[in-house]
């Protein structure tokens, strides 16, 4: 049964240029984070910078994902010359974007399909940012979805070729780049090993040699700093064994969901592809649609989700980005209609997400202020200038006095710090004698601090 998707010249022009424009319009509209770090993009920030300071991976406090963005950082440091301290949040999202357009080009690699389709695919992934705005967050999330999405798409490349073909082993690396982000893309490569089995027909052989070498060996590179961290190795399983109480709700770090609205574009998203597909092209149960594997491993990682209790919005990144650049170059083959269906309606369904997908646990706008204020005080103070952050501290608040000396919890020159912030347990403000007393918000709902600033400085604060 021959299928139009693997007709590679019967792309048409003009359907071409419905992708084109839906993607420069979005360019035009669409919304990157805006402001200030989200916390796990501080506690990022904040590993690369222990890194840069010699401390191992493995010994570091917040190694709650792996090492990898930490070290795609410091590389980047390197080659612009630019200190940790002095990395803005743009700065930060830029060496993720980079990912961005790797995420894109493995729709380059993908057999059986016109140029056409493959080169507009990967410029419509690169101007919508892969149709959310997680593409631009500094957090491991895009360093997964794009070692997952060449791991899909060199296996894709692979099939067909000799068991001995070094695609084979190619596509275990890229996957095990993406374990070595973070541990919930264990949980994805057995879905699309699933997926294998629902789709294709296949026994062992000396391709899952190759397959396995490539995982094992890419992972080990990785998780371990290059091999300079080998301990780095056995906290990846502590991270999993982590990973699992969080997102069955067995832990005090999970999260539920407070708003639905993103699954619920997620699976309109899916939906679109389903119904452009019309189902899975199926022959004696086994795929013969190229279309439907990267379908198919998204809807299964969306059903993973979606039955766990830990729900973050960024989870569903791979949802969003899997179909888009493998499945898409296949489902623009053909006629014109089907491409003016596909590409506006999800263009529409990204855009109206957007506002749910980039609003989980935002840091408000006021703690930039608070940036500056501190910066203030500390020139009017000068050189014995430092803060103590009282009870601990809530990221991303070391990111923002990185600047300053600053101590965290109970210590004996904190009662004199000329800058003082006190965990705010309800609405009683304390009186303190010899200190002026403000208020810090770190997130929306939740999170203040008192801020305390010594008498005889508040105007130097407060004027900022």
């Amino acid at each position: 049964m021959a299928e139009e998707a693997n007709q590679s010249g019967a792309t048409s022009r003009f359907g071409l240029a419905i992708v084109v424009l839906v993607a420069l319009g979005w360019s035009m509209v669409g919304n990157l984070p805006p402001g200030p770090l989200h916390a796990d993009e501080a506690v990022q920030w904040s590993l690369a910078k222990q890194l840069s300071e010699g401390t191992p991976y493995s010994s570091h406090q917040d190694k709650f994902h792996g090492p990898t963005l930490a070290t795609v950082l410091l590389i980047t440091a390197k080659v612009s010359t630019t200190a940790p301290t002095d990395m803005t949040e743009h700065y930060l999202r830029s060496v993720v974007s980079i990912f961005l357009g790797l995420t894109a080009a493995a729709a380059l690699i993908l057999p059986r399909v016109g140029k056409g389709s493959r080169y507009v695919t990967a410029a419509f992934v690169v101007l919508t940012a892969g149709c959310t705005p997680f593409a631009y967050y500094y957090v491991q999330e895009m360093l997964l979805v794009a070692g997952f999405v060449w791991g899909v798409a060199l296996w894709m490349r692979a099939e067909g070729s000799p068991p001995d073909s070094r695609w084979w082993m190619l596509s275990g690396a890229a996957f095990g780049f993406a374990l070595a982000c973070k541990v919930t893309a264990a949980a994805y490569l057995v879905l699309f090993l699933v997926a294998l089995l629902l789709l294709r027909r296949f026994g062992p052989d000396r391709r899952w040699l190759g397959f396995g070498l490539g995982l094992a060996g890419s992972w080990a590179l990785f998780q371990s700093v290059g091999f300079t961290d080998l301990d780095g190795l056995k906290s990846w399983w502590l991270q999993l064994a982590r990973a699992l109480g969080v997102a069955s709700g067995q832990s005090e770090d999970t999260l539920y969901a407070t708003n639905l609205a993103p699954w619920v574009w997620a699976a309109a998203w899916l939906a679109v592809f389903a119904l452009t597909r019309s189902g899975l092209s199926v022959a004696g149960w086994r795929s013969r649609h190229e279309a439907d594997l990267p379908c198919l491993v998204a809807g299964l990682v969306f059903l993973f989700h979606l039955a766990l209790p830990y729900k973050t919005p960024w989870l569903l990144l791979l949802v969003f980005s899997l179909p888009l650049t493998l499945a898409l170059p296949y489902l623009l083959v053909g006629r014109t209609l089907r491409a003016a269906l596909l590409v506006p309606s999800l263009g529409a369904i990204a855009l109206w997400a957007q506002p749910s997908l980039s609003s989980h646990s935002t840091t408000v706008s006021e703690v930039t202020r608070f940036e500056g204020r501190v910066a203030s005080l500390a020139k009017a103070y000068g050189d014995k200038f430092y803060v103590a952050v009282e009870g601990g501290h809530y990221w991303p608040l070391p990111y923002y006095l990185r600047a300053h000396q600053v101590g965290y919890g109970d210590f004996p020159q904190a009662a004199k710090a000329p800058l003082r912030l006190i965990p705010a347990i309800d609405a009683s403000e304390p009186v303190v004698p010899g200190y002026v007393v403000s208020s810090l918000t770190l997130r929306a709902g939740g999170d203040r601090y008192w801020v305390l600033v010594a008498k005889g400085y508040e105007s130097v604060f407060i004027s900022k």
